[in-house]
């Protein structure tokens, strides 16, 4: 292997909001020697306080200006189109909020647009056990997740899965000279604490990963995405 391939295996992306468990997964991650990418989203329709820059410098501080980047992007097209487009009926056919886990899909799949350009093979977030009953993190969905990303040749790591305790989380960001206050944006569509099935979570995600493939073809093909 060339010295300039191994640095290409050697780089991996993050799923970035500013919270603690994605702060944790970067750390493990550059421990194991990669070249961390965070890809931190914005969809138009939540209330940034900027504090995800103060966390990145907190991890860049730790880990070396050479080792981690943050990349600040849009996914306001997709999201409307996975989250809001058939927002009424929706409500309808679920009963719940499924805005969050469309959300998460959009991220998904610019975040697969993002490693299929810069040659990553290797997806992370901050996925934890203590907050399966939220859909995004719920089991079923991140088999779908996985495969998703295994369909175009990336893997796609949940190295927290297990982790049942916030706590678990601060004492080792705490150990590592990393504070432990929430950095995340304020997102409109959040904390409406109603538990989606686990069948109408995987309904909800299969249901759009045509639209998924088509829009992974176009952004990388070079096509412009067409607005509605």
């Amino acid at each position: 292997m060339d010295v300039l391939q191994e640095k290409k295996d050697k780089d991996v992306a993050v799923l970035f909001s500013g919270g603690i468990d994605c702060s944790l997964v970067s750390l493990l991650l550059r421990k194991d020697g990669y070249r961390v990418h965070l890809l931190h989203y914005n969809h138009g329709a939540n209330i940034s306080n900027g504090l995800h820059r103060i966390r990145f410098q907190e991890l860049k501080n730790l880990m070396g200006e050479d080792n981690i980047l943050l990349q600040e992007l849009s996914h306001r097209g997709l999201f409307r189109k996975l989250a809001l487009a058939n927002i009424e009926n929706d409500f309808a056919k679920y009963k719940t909020n499924m805005i969050c886990l469309g959300c998460r899909l959009a991220m998904h799949i610019e975040s697969i647009i993002y490693c299929m350009k810069n040659d990553i093979h290797i997806v992370a977030d901050g996925s934890v056990k203590y907050q399966n009953d939220f859909p995004e993190q719920n089991g079923v969905a991140i088999k779908i997740f996985r495969e998703l990303y295994k369909k175009y040749g990336i893997e796609y790591r949940t190295i927290l899965a297990e982790v049942s305790s916030a706590k678990e989380v601060k004492y080792r960001l705490l150990d590592n000279g990393i504070s432990i206050q929430s950095m995340e944006d304020t997102c409109l569509f959040s904390n409406t604490f109603n538990k989606a099935e686990e069948n109408s979570i995987k309904e909800f995600l299969n249901e759009r990963l045509s639209i998924c493939d088509i829009y992974i073809e176009e952004k990388c093909s070079g096509k412009s995405q067409q607005q509605n």
